[in-house]
């Protein structure tokens, strides 16, 4: 009995342990407060600009693009600020409200960075000028911006004409200059017609920031004529492409010539009237009569 009684007592000592250990480890441990940060912190947190280093920017956008004017104020304190361009008297916000009738304008205060950012979509030379910053405190703060509007165009690094031999492989280099946003798209037209997917004619466009490459691997007669390069929001560039075969041409921008007896080299003309000849008759006349008194 005392035998079994001690291993009754035992068993039920290895139980609680057992239970004590599952109770411990099935104890919810105490979480800390958790926070979401989207990007590092350091990129989040307000940029080290001085008042006097921001003060009189200068701010470029191209026609038709967007401009962002940004206010830190950090170093002034976090009032609220106004948006007035200052060439027009305009007020355009007041804190996080609108007061410009161009529903073009929209401004975005970012607490963490202590930033007040004026944005102007769809930028018109009417747009350049100088932008006041101002902050509501006593006495008054303001830092000044100037807003330069800039055309973006297109240049064709082959120039204006081309001239090339059928079979070769061709390539056409388009750049985007004063550009200051990626355009969306840059398209390339062959005689007003769009080529970047065309079914009928395989050519390969590759598009990297602010350049576009055409590539035609095999050209041929039909390849000629004029191409266009259009980048969104930006002047266009034109350019002839001629395509010869040998020393002659064989296929011009206007889809003249080719196969033809005409397209062959020009034949000259040689006037043979007789009026050319009367110098020399004249000449064999005299000789011919001085060798008779001669003999």
């Amino acid at each position: 009995m005392a035998g079994r009684a001690l291993a009754v007592i035992f068993l039920l000592l290895f139980s609680c342990q057992g239970l004590s250990g599952w109770t411990t480890e099935a104890t919810p441990k105490q979480h800390k407060r958790r926070e979401l940060v989207v990007g590092p912190r350091d990129r989040d947190a307000a940029p080290s600009i001085t008042p006097e280093q921001q003060n009189n920017t200068e701010i470029v956008a191209q026609l038709g693009g967007t401009a962002s004017l940004k206010c830190y104020t950090h170093l002034l304190g976090d009032e609220m600020v106004t948006w007035t361009k200052r060439d027009q008297d305009q007020l355009l916000t007041a804190g996080a409200l609108v007061y410009s009738s161009e529903n073009r304008y929209s401004v975005a205060h970012v607490r963490h960075q202590k930033l007040w950012e004026l944005m102007l979509r769809d930028v018109q030379r009417s747009d350049a000028g100088l932008y006041e910053c101002q902050l509501t405190s006593h006495p008054p703060t303001s830092l000044f911006f100037t807003l330069k509007v800039v055309e973006a165009a297109a240049v064709l690094d082959e120039g204006p004409e081309v001239h090339v031999h059928t079979g070769v492989q061709l390539k056409l280099h388009c750049r985007v200059n004063l550009a200051t946003e990626k355009p969306q798209y840059i398209f390339w037209f062959h005689n007003g017609t769009m080529i970047n997917y065309s079914p009928i004619r395989p050519v390969q466009v590759v598009l990297e920031e602010l350049n576009s490459t055409l590539s035609i691997a095999n050209v041929t007669h039909s390849d000629a004529g004029a191409y266009t390069c259009q980048p969104h929001l930006a002047t266009p560039a034109n350019m002839t492409l001629h395509v010869l075969q040998g020393e002659k041409p064989a296929a011009l921008h206007n889809g003249q010539g080719g196969d033809g007896a005409d397209s062959g080299s020009p034949v000259h003309s040689v006037d043979f009237r007789p009026t050319h000849l009367l110098p020399t008759c004249l000449s064999l006349s005299l000789i011919k009569h001085t060798l008779t008194q001669w003999l």
